[in-house]
């Protein structure tokens, strides 16, 4: 049985690390398709996304079952590519940002893009500040994760203006 969980993770990883790859490029295309940015785009990479964070959960339950002497070098991978994952969301969320704040009118849909992408931000944040994954973040994360830290401290600061929340 470990034999089978030990190949289905494998393989779910290798999976996830090509799907990661996908999800990266999705995450570039607000940088060269500024001005012909649409929510198709944007709803692509959200999928994509949707996607790689639900099959980390399957990947993680299939380390937990495994009782092989694999068991810490699948983990270790697993950490890996949770950090990878969060990384290039959190390039596609500051990159997404970036498009709609350079924006003169905001096309229908923005408000919608903008939750979504602030609460991916938080979320970013909060998975790259864990002590697990410390030593595997390199000098660009990190300047993205406190790139992002500052974003969501204005944003928190001016939100009920920025969500409508007052008056």
């Amino acid at each position: 049985m470990d034999e089978i969980i030990d190949k289905d993770a494998e393989t779910f990883l290798q999976l996830l690390s090509e799907r990661i790859a996908e999800l990266a490029v999705l995450s570039e295309a607000p940088k060269h398709l500024k001005e012909s940015i649409n929510f198709e785009d944007y709803q692509e990479f959200r999928e994509m996304m949707g996607e790689c964070l639900s099959f980390l959960i399957v990947i993680e339950r299939r380390i937990e079952l495994n009782e092989s002497a694999k068991k810490e070098r699948l983990h270790e991978q697993y950490e890996e590519l949770t950090v990878l994952i969060w990384s290039v969301l959190l390039d596609g969320s500051l990159n997404y940002l970036l498009v709609i704040s350079e924006k003169d009118f905001l096309p229908i849909g923005t408000r919608h893009i903008f939750m979504q992408e602030l609460r991916t931000l938080y979320d970013a944040e909060n998975i790259l500040k864990q002590e697990k994954f410390e030593d595997r973040l390199n000098i660009a994360v990190l300047d993205k994760r406190d790139k992002a830290e500052r974003i969501l401290e204005t944003i928190i600061d001016r939100a009920p203006q920025l969500l409508n929340m007052v008056g």
